[in-house]
């Protein structure tokens, strides 16, 4: 097992939604995300706030410090808590000293759910993906939701997003075989859809478990997106000479079954299957641009002992124009 992943087991399902507060506009938006979650999972909202503790060998000015930083971070808990209260959602608070992603990984371990902001501003959260969410969609023992800002306040992950589309990442209406029809992924429309990307572990990877339950309970639509980029880490024209048409043909009938077995067990659900070709990572920030939200495994298949979070994850966390669900891989 590997030792840098938290057993998810400890996590309790019907914990509260635990939310990062720093008083910005982007921690007011996850907020506001919380308090929908919460709703949904008929749970209460935790509120956390973390200030750092600085040592500089005059007992005066660190007392001074200190006063400063829980004055603000008492401020911001007070002005979320009201909030909360507002929204007639049950509501509790905690705080931390130190390091901010340590002290909200700590305090999710009976917590069902964390959102945090993309980036915060620096302030009582202190830590573009922020250090501090990149730190807990990394190591939080529950699924994390990672909400980038409103456009209108801030434009740079749509930008981003939008910059990030490449010609080779296109979906295929059918079997290459078969000359399916290419749509560029810039171009498709996940409105009302959770998606979330299938590697070879199929309905028991963590991620995908995740988007099902999240699905049914917004009542969203689950579309299942497999990305084939045939012989990874080998040169296009070695991919395009060497049957890459067999290894997507390959992964769409993978796929297909995936998504007929998980509409059997879940028939309330609606469920659609997306080849690509292409690039994970690429193709799942584009479907960022549309979709409810997009969920990803911390670590994929391939993920090694150690790293923060896996390739996949990383980018799409990093371009990303909506919100994102890192799920614990449980390695």
């Amino acid at each position: 097992m590997n030792k840098d992943v938290p057993n998810t087991k400890s996590a309790s399902v019907n914990g509260p939604v635990l939310v990062g507060i720093d008083g910005s506009e982007i921690a007011l938006r996850a907020l506001d995300r919380a308090i929908e979650e919460a709703r949904v999972r008929n749970v209460g909202v935790r509120l956390i706030g973390a200030f750092p503790v600085v040592g500089v060998g005059d007992p005066g000015l660190e007392r001074r410090f200190r006063e400063a930083v829980t004055a603000e971070n008492d401020q911001n808990l007070k002005a979320a808590q009201d909030r909360v209260a507002q929204a007639d959602v049950k509501v509790d608070t905690a705080s931390g000293e130190g390091d901010a992603a340590k002290a909200i990984i700590e305090a999710a371990k009976d917590c069902s759910l964390v959102v945090m902001g993309k980036r915060g501003k620096g302030g009582a959260l202190r830590g573009r993906l922020g250090s501090v969410s990149a730190a807990v969609a990394a190591h939080s023992p529950v699924p994390v939701i990672v909400v980038p800002p409103r456009e209108e306040d801030d434009s740079s992950d749509v930008e981003t997003a939008r910059e990030s589309a490449h010609h080779k990442d296109v979906h295929v209406s059918d079997e290459e075989s078969q000359g399916g029809t290419r749509t560029p992924a810039s171009e498709m429309d996940f409105t009302g859809s959770v998606v979330v990307g299938v590697d070879a572990a199929g309905e028991k990877n963590p991620a995908v478990a995740q988007a099902i339950e999240y699905a049914k309970a917004h009542g969203s639509t689950l579309s299942l997106v497999s990305v084939n980029g045939a012989l990874s880490g080998t040169p296009d024209w070695f991919q395009d000479q060497y049957n890459q048409t067999y290894y997507f043909d390959e992964s769409v009938r993978k796929l297909n079954q995936i998504a007929k077995d998980i509409a059997e067990q879940n028939p309330e659900l609606k469920v659609t299957r997306h080849g690509f070709l292409g690039r994970p990572g690429r193709v799942l920030v584009q479907a960022t641009r549309t979709a409810d939200l997009v969920v990803v495994g911390s670590r994929g298949i391939g993920g090694f002992t150690g790293l923060l979070l896996g390739s996949v994850s990383q980018s799409v966390l990093g371009a990303a124009a909506g919100p994102v669900m890192v799920v614990p891989s449980g390695k």
